[in-house]
């Protein structure tokens, strides 16, 4: 080999290298901070972007030194090793070895600290699948509280993350408020000194508790540029509101009425109402409140009402017109009753009624003379407020927001008030074989019931409503066959059986 351009090579290679020294130190400085003997520096481009972005380590949360060196003790090969510890945590649950899942699960959150998706899923894993492994509810209840918890020290690395407050909020209040034992985990939550601290015992309630962490992770999202990713609007900003709704039936459930229950559900109708009012973005494009479907209706009559007036008896006339422009085919069609229709006649009836729709731009464009921009104007105007108004109505189904909007408000009325306590009374004399006092109770709370029910009619057709009904009419059943009598007839329910029975019952 000639050395004379072996030696070119290598002075070519160390030019080279020094050439791309350059813009690698461009692109890499670290940033320095100020001293008293010089200025600092905001490092290079990426230093620049990691502070603009906020994804240095420090910004993203706490740095732990032992993180830092298992890192480094791996050799580059961090994804290897997670995938390992992963293996072991999911082969120690199986083997139900608590202790080894307990230590796994700490070595593989130093390894990844800053992904949030291993404290969430290992999170759940411990409140929600390593606690059903136990028949003793009290130590089910330590493991709900162990992945709450586990959450808790996430956040410690994660502080720009506000899934994992919302993921808090979320075990605090649907894990122990709903779990098939939770009359025994409300209580050990409220009675929990070592996790609750020094927060005052009367807000130590489940769903109380569940909210402040919701509220906490809307204060993330609204003041402090976090992204809540992953979730819809709609279903984030009614988890807190929702909190309050199942905490005033929560207390109802344990045996709490009168002044009190009513002053949480005048809370509850509050923060509904409050929800109804925020901006939430849509798939649409638009954002809507929730509020105002209502107003968006009335306002939506009012444009077509004026726009009718422009040329009055117009959409009358255009209708006999736009059915004569049917095929004789696609009038058979429309004829023909939904059941005996075949399939080639389901497609003529679609295309007749696209035909048949009249648009309120299709009236517009009708009106000439000098009304003719002023028709164009309302008809889009009213257009979108019909559009909008039905927008309202479909993300107002997602949250069922008119029955928890009404339940509120029926709640916090003297019959609701007695139904309830009656009932209850009903259920706990029958717990403790009192017949003739749980009769008593039940045909008070059912008389008051007729009473709600007429003061608010909607109620008899609400699907969750009758179905809650049907469990109080179930047991009642069950109290008249113990005293060997039969229900009734006219039954004071009989509507709601009518509505809600199943065939099986």
């Amino acid at each position: 080999m000639n050395p004379r351009r072996s030696f070119i090579r290598k002075v070519v290679y160390l030019v080279a290298i020094a050439v791309l020294l350059v813009p690698l130190f461009w692109l890499s400085q670290p940033a320095t901070r100020d001293t008293k003997e010089a200025k600092g520096s905001p490092g290079g481009i990426l230093a620049q972007m990691r502070d603009k972005y906020e994804l240095s380590q420090s910004q993203l949360g706490e740095i732990d030194p032992a993180s830092e060196t298992i890192k480094l003790a791996t050799l580059g090969l961090r994804g290897v090793a997670a995938n390992i510890l992963w293996e072991k945590a999911n082969r120690y649950k199986m083997k139900k070895d608590w202790t080894n899942l307990s230590a796994t699960l700490q070595q593989l959150a130093k390894l990844q600290p800053h992904f949030p998706s291993v404290w969430r899923f290992q999170g759940w894993n411990l409140s929600y699948n390593v606690s059903a492994e136990f028949d003793d509810y009290r130590e089910r209840y330590r493991w709900v509280i162990n992945g709450i918890k586990f959450l808790k020290r996430g956040i410690e690395y994660n502080a720009r993350e506000p899934v994992l407050q919302w993921d808090i909020g979320w075990f605090s209040a649907q894990k122990i408020g709903r779990a098939d034992e939770h009359k025994q985990f409300r209580r050990m939550f409220k009675q929990d000194d070592d996790y609750h601290g020094s927060r005052p015992l009367a807000e130590r309630d489940n769903w109380l508790v569940g909210r402040q962490w919701f509220l906490e992770t809307e204060n993330m999202v609204d003041t402090k540029g976090c992204s809540m990713k992953g979730m819809s609007p709609l279903i984030f900003r009614s988890d807190a509101s929702m909190c309050l709704m199942n905490y005033a039936d929560a207390l109802e459930e344990d045996g709490t009425y009168g002044e009190v229950a009513r002053r949480a559900w005048r809370n509850a109708a509050r923060a509904w109402k409050e929800y109804g009012s925020r901006n939430i973005p849509t798939s649409y494009g638009v954002s809507i409140r929730l509020n105002e479907r209502e107003m968006r209706e009335n306002r939506a009559k009012q444009l077509i009402a004026k726009l009718d007036e422009l040329s009055p008896g117009l959409r009358d006339k255009m209708l006999p017109q736009r059915r004569d422009s049917l095929s004789d085919k696609q009038r058979e069609a429309l004829d023909t009753p939904p059941i005996k229709r075949t399939a080639k006649q389901h497609e003529l009836v679609s295309e007749a009624n696209k035909i048949l729709e009249i648009t309120h731009e299709d009236v517009a464009k009708r009106v000439t003379g000098a009304h003719h921009q002023r028709a164009l104007k309302l008809a889009k105007e009213a257009t979108e407020t019909e559009q909008t108004a039905n927008y309202i109505r479909r993300y107002r189904q997602i949250v069922n927001f008119e029955y928890w909007r009404l339940r509120a408000d029926v709640e916090q009325t003297n019959e609701a008030v007695t139904a309830r306590k009656f009932i209850y009374q009903g259920e706990q004399a029958f717990a403790e074989a009192d017949l003739p006092t749980a009769r008593e109770n039940f045909d008070q709370g059912l008389a008051a019931w007729r009473k709600l029910l007429d003061k608010f009619p909607t109620l008899i057709a609400d699907r969750t409503t009758g179905e809650d009904l049907m469990l109080v009419i179930d047991r009642y059943r069950e109290l008249l066959g113990q005293l060997d009598e039969k229900m009734p007839k006219p039954f004071i329910l009989q509507d709601i059986i009518d509505l809600h029975e199943q065939p099986s019952r």
